[in-house]
């Protein structure tokens, strides 16, 4: 057993002084299947970003809200819903009836069932436990809000609704 572990150790030691591959084309491919398969299934994106989830845009949404960015909330919204350019106004939204500012707002849990969410909505003055609702839609890779209803009244047809 000594001499054939001691002709191994010397056979690849030689290999590797005259400068031949101690590895097989064999052994090298399936090192590389190996890693290409890791890096396939385990997140690492060599093709760019993942893009926006549902839950994602929605809390993007809430925090320039709660922040008063009123101004970058048609961000958030789907370029094919009604009444998009009108949403790119910052007093669109900052006023009684959608999201007045000086509030903080919160949601209930967000629970994707397919591309709508309905939740709760609280606010300091204007929301107590008010049934909220999103529907989303992909813009390239991203979700984006398509609409949103705030109990039942209606504000925007296809953006905001209550």
């Amino acid at each position: 057993m000594k001499t054939i572990q001691h002709t191994t150790i010397q056979n690849v030691t030689t290999k590797a002084r005259i400068g031949k591959s101690i590895v097989t084309p064999r052994q090298f491919f399936l090192v590389a299947l190996a890693l290409i398969l890791v890096t396939a299934f385990f997140g690492c994106d060599l093709f760019g970003a993942k893009g926006v989830t549902i839950e994602e845009r929605i809390d993007m949404f809430m925090k320039d809200v709660n922040a008063g960015n009123y101004s970058n909330l048609w961000k958030h919204i789907h370029p094919s819903a009604d009444y998009f350019e009108e949403a790119k106004s910052a007093d669109y939204w900052n006023k009684p009836g959608v999201f007045p500012s000086g509030e903080n707002y919160s949601l209930g849990a967000i629970v994707p069932v397919l591309d709508v969410v309905t939740t709760k909505l609280n606010s300091t003055a204007s929301y107590n436990n008010a049934t909220i609702i999103f529907t989303m839609q992909k813009d390239g890779d991203d979700y984006k809000i398509k609409k949103i209803v705030i109990d039942t009244e209606i504000i925007i047809i296809n953006l905001v609704s209550r």
